[in-house]
């Protein structure tokens, strides 16, 4: 059923399909050691294992779901996801508009501004000059580095702005009326899985200061988990019946929790923003110049191109991210970390798409990475003074082979 793999291709893997994602955070000034940054981070806060007056993210029961109090301070998101859409209606209707217009000028007028933009053509550079650098200046000046991995995002939104949109995300959740209760023995198993997972990490401010909550979803064909920022945990029992073991529950729940840590959302919802800013004026472009069978065509090859090119690239970097910081989590709470690799290569045969039309790495491609991370995190696991791995290796039973010298590590 798996396909048997080699330190060959392992290898080859890594530098073909690791590195771009690496390179592509690293040109924000991504620092991926994040192992040595989350240790530092133990024995930095160790004092409040037993100072912080007890740990509050625990998970909870299930209850006042669809009720977060929101701050009235922030700007509420849903006028900037209005807005999104508006804003590139607006940008058409300007080109077609300006394009009617031009069409319906005289010659002799048209050659009149024509020769009124060449003489100021030196104010225009100069204004699209100082629209350039107060975008630059906005990019800069939202930037902020991660605290785990040192790297350098642009989040465009406060705290207070994402947690309304995780409250957005919330009421328009479609699952509501398959909800398991908390003595349903899935749901148990997800509540102690997650509450061993963030009682061995609570030295991450972020996920001691967070009240938790676990909602299974009894939905068998829906193999699919997801975190929002207020801390709500969704796991439903299609991807609950493909984790063979606590271990590779872990794993998945390690996952979604890692794009909280590192505020994915935020960043995406953030990026998206500056996408739909930066592509107005060519947008308006592509409308005032050509005619509308050439523009509709054009604007749609341009979304698509923008779309394969930018934003899927960057939304599979950040699930790469998230699965190595996942990773370290899962080793820090003790459980079998080599089940990661045995849980993707089983995937690996669900794979339907193109992992370049995708928002997140293919199977086969998650195996290999976490693979090459694996002996950081075996590392990380024997720091935490976890009990001895069991001496077979799940990988084996599968058919994963495993190099030589990395097998030393196990023992």
């Amino acid at each position: 059923m798996f396909r048997v793999l080699n330190k060959k291709k392992i290898v080859e893997h890594c530098r073909q399909l690791v590195l771009p994602a690496r390179n592509l955070l690293n040109s924000c000034g991504t620092k991926l050691d994040s192992a040595s940054r989350i240790n530092n981070c133990v024995t930095k806060h160790a004092y409040l294992n037993n100072a912080s007056g007890g740990f509050r993210a625990e998970c909870e029961l299930q209850r006042k779901l669809f009720h977060v109090t929101a701050t009235r301070q922030a700007l509420p998101p849903v006028f900037i996801i209005i807005l999104r859409p508006l804003s590139k209606v607006a940008a058409i209707l300007f080109g077609r508009t300006f394009r009617k217009w031009w069409r319906a000028l005289p010659p002799d007028r048209k050659q009149d501004l024509i020769l009124r933009l060449k003489k100021n053509k030196t104010a225009l550079l100069a204004s699209g000059a100082l629209v350039s650098t107060g975008v630059v200046w906005y990019y800069y000046s939202h930037l902020e580095e991660d605290p785990i991995t040192g790297r350098s995002k642009f989040i465009a939104i406060n705290k207070e702005q994402i947690l309304q949109l995780a409250q957005i995300e919330l009421q328009r959740e479609l699952h509501k009326d398959h909800f398991l209760p908390p003595a349903h023995p899935a749901y148990k198993r997800v509540v102690k899985v997650a509450n061993q997972l963030l009682r061995s990490n609570r030295e991450i401010p972020q996920l001691r200061e967070t009240n938790w909550i676990v909602t299974v979803v009894n939905e068998p064909s829906v193999t699919n988990a997801f975190v929002l920022p207020n801390g709500h945990i969704f796991v439903f029992t299609g991807i609950l019946s493909l984790c063979t073991n606590d271990d590779q529950l872990c794993v998945i729940l390690a996952h979604e929790i890692s794009h909280v840590l590192l505020s994915h959302m935020a960043e995406q919802f953030s990026s998206l923003h500056l996408m739909d800013l930066l592509v107005l004026v060519p947008l308006a472009l592509i409308w005032a110049v050509l005619p509308e069978a050439a523009a509709v065509i054009a604007h749609w090859l341009s979304g698509y191109f923008t779309k394969v090119l930018f934003q899927l690239p960057f939304s599979r970097a950040l699930e790469a991210e998230a699965d190595e910081i996942g990773l370290q989590l899962t080793a820090k709470a003790c459980y079998d970390v080599r089940e990661a690799s045995v849980f993707w290569a089983k995937m690996s045969s669900l794979d339907s798409e193109f992992e370049w039309l995708s928002t997140h790495p293919n199977s086969e491609t998650r195996q290999f990475v976490l693979e090459s991370l694996m002996p950081t995190a075996i590392q990380l696991r024997e720091k935490c003074k976890c009990p001895k791995l069991p001496p077979v290796d799940p990988r084996m039973l599968i058919g994963i082979r495993v190099p030589e010298e990395i097998k030393v590590l196990y023992k």
